[in-house]
């Protein structure tokens, strides 16, 4: 009972810093990273919150990234739920409505932005999330003078590149090969793709869950998911036995460039 489960490395989120760290970070920078994350299923060989980790992982990156750059940022406190309503047919999965996601998201920059935060980018672990983070976005910017806000949807580059890193020559998403080599590198004590079960859709209902027309991954049309478990008895989509960590970790490479450029190039000059 007393096993250590996973580690974290830093640097530290607002969570895990003082009032006087947030103060000291204040003087060399106002740009705060959201990490917005879920609670949900991502089948049997994945915690539920995998997308939690995910999001973490990515801002802890980018942070590093754009110090290198001279760019010093603070990643913000870990949101760990989102609307994830089409994951409830399976067990622990917790989620917000639409409503209430944007009015946290909201009510944490605006208060955030009361102690001195003026620049907010919202990145995601979850993309069921997007449609709530691009609203409170808005809502933030609109209640505030000179607040900025972007939603960084990282899966449109990482999408375009998917082919080249991994194994899998089938459609792989939710709980597949990709995600759970990202959390085979930053938590493999609660990862375990072995239990993992191959699951692939119709490349015709794929197209409307992660496909290149959806919007989340690039494409023009949001497609309003319904249930997940319609889809696949397993909580995930893909080949989780594939997983890897160097996949894990080149698809962090990706996805931390990406984002390391925009808000370089957005909230640096």
């Amino acid at each position: 009972m007393s096993d250590v489960l996973y580690v974290q490395k830093g640097p530290a989120t607002l969570t895990e810093m003082s009032s006087e760290d947030v103060r000291e970070a204040l003087t060399r920078s106002d740009v705060l990273l959201l990490p917005v994350g879920a609670t949900e299923a991502h089948g049997g060989h994945l915690p539920l919150g995998t997308d939690t980790f995910e999001a973490r992982e990515i801002c802890r990156r980018s942070a590093i990234k754009l110090a290198e750059l001279g760019c010093p940022v603070v990643i913000g406190p870990v949101i760990p739920f989102g609307t994830s309503s089409f994951h409830m047919g399976f067990p622990g999965t917790i989620t917000l409505t639409s409503e209430t996601l944007i009015r946290l998201l909201k009510e944490v920059c605006l208060s955030l932005y009361t102690t001195g935060f003026r620049k907010f980018a919202f990145v995601h672990g979850h993309d069921g999330s997007l449609p709530s983070m691009m609203v409170a976005a808005q809502d933030v910017v609109d209640a505030t003078p000179d607040a900025q806000v972007m939603c960084l949807n990282w899966l449109t580059p990482l999408s375009k590149v998917y082919a080249t890193i991994q194994t899998s020559k089938k459609g792989e998403g939710h709980g597949g090969e990709g995600e759970t080599s990202r959390l085979l590198v930053t938590h493999p004590e609660i990862t375990h793709p072995e239990r993992g079960i191959p699951h692939h859709l119709d490349p015709e209902v794929m197209r409307k869950i992660q496909g290149p027309e959806h919007i989340k991954t690039g494409g023009g049309i949001f497609y309003a998911t319904r249930s997940y478990k319609a889809h696949t008895p397993y909580g995930h989509i893909g080949d989780p036995t594939l997983a890897k960590e160097e996949t894990g970790n080149k698809g962090y490479d990706v996805i931390v460039d990406w984002i390391s450029t925009v808000v370089k190039r957005d909230y640096f000059g």
